[in-house]
């Protein structure tokens, strides 16, 4: 996988992480509407579940491509 689709990746991550912890229960976001920052959380760990496969299926491809280069 080549640095800069790792560095996306990371940052997909990195702001997907923030957005959750911002949609925490007795955060300021959930105070003004609980549906729908849950809904934002949910969908979010479903997000960060995602990169964290995409990540391990790269990193196994990129490893298989260089065996077979050898």
């Amino acid at each position: 996988m080549s640095k800069s689709t790792t560095n996306k990746i990371r940052a997909a991550e990195k702001s997907v992480n923030r957005l959750v912890e911002e949609c925490r229960k007795p955060g300021r976001l959930y105070a003004r509407n609980p549906k729908a920052v849950a809904q934002v959380s949910r969908t979010g760990k479903w997000l960060l579940n995602a990169i964290i496969a995409l990540h391990k299926v790269l990193g196994a491809t990129e490893a298989e491509d260089k065996e077979q280069a050898s």
